[in-house]
């Protein structure tokens, strides 16, 4: 298969505006308002995050940059609902989870957000169905029609022949894609993904992108922290944060992202035979 046709089965229609979604155009996936943070380390006050504000509408796609130092891992806590903030208010649809107890935010964490980290966080011990089982297992939902969800879940992501594998038999593509499938087991309000290719080599990452993009034309949300640029330019907008305030929210063109994408498979070393 030629580069461009590649680059065409990913990108085959327009992207949609942001704010318009095949789930709920009016609805916000999380809503963020002057939100702060502050730290006291070592007697010591380090403000975190100044006060930021932006929307995320359903269906959209964001990576959020910065340098350390910016904020950015403080507002991937927040929007995790990991930490509380210092002041200002957090929607995740029209609840403000800043004003939740510990265990409403536990509920919250276990339902309405989907998990992806650099290190994928798998359990060991488990198949690929039954790792994508565990937010449902904390529910106690595992009956019949759970365990298909999560088969049809890991035959999506492109796991089909090996639903029994278990993660040190898997390469690091996939064990990513299983975590991404239990991201999705409880239809989150969106994706959260710190880092999602930095453990991986730039062919892999190629695969993981085209599944996020995949993905986010369904109408799923995604929220990206990320430090490399050529990530953050397949994402819909790019947020960056500075010294614990938003120094920019841009708007990618679709025509960047197709470019961006062409350049990444025009890139990708030989495939080893």
């Amino acid at each position: 298969m030629s580069q461009a046709s590649v680059v065409n089965d990913v990108y085959q229609q327009p992207l949609a505006p942001i704010g318009e979604s095949t789930r709920n155009p009016t609805r916000f996936a999380c809503r963020v308002r002057d939100l702060q943070k502050t730290y006291v380390l070592k007697g010591e006050t380090v403000r975190a995050l100044r006060g930021v504000s932006f929307d995320v509408p359903e269906g959209d796609y964001v990576a959020i940059m910065g340098p350390s130092g910016s904020g950015k891992s403080t507002l991937l806590n927040l929007l995790g609902c990991l930490d509380t903030p210092s002041a200002g208010s957090l929607f995740l649809g029209d609840d403000d989870v800043a004003k939740m107890s510990d265990d409403q935010l536990a509920e919250i964490r276990s339902k309405r957000i989907g998990f992806v980290f650099q290190a994928y966080n798998l359990i060991q011990q488990l198949t690929v169905v039954e790792n994508i089982q565990v937010p449902l297992f904390y529910q106690g939902k595992l009956g019949s029609s759970e365990l298909k969800r999560c088969e049809e879940l890991a035959m999506m992501v492109g796991l089909k022949g090996r639903l029994g594998h278990r993660p040190a038999q898997l390469s690091g593509g996939q064990q990513q894609r299983v975590a991404i499938a239990r991201s999705l087991v409880n239809d989150p309000f969106f994706i959260l993904a710190d880092e999602p290719t930095g453990n991986l080599d730039s062919r892999t990452t190629e695969e993981i992108l085209q599944l996020f993009k995949r993905l986010n034309d369904e109408g799923r949300t995604i929220i990206l922290v990320t430090h490399e640029d050529e990530v953050s330019k397949r994402a819909k907008r790019v947020i960056r944060l500075k010294d614990g305030l938003l120094q920019s929210d841009v708007q990618n063109s679709y025509e960047s992202r197709i470019a961006a994408a062409e350049h990444a498979i025009a890139n990708l070393p030989p495939e080893i035979e």
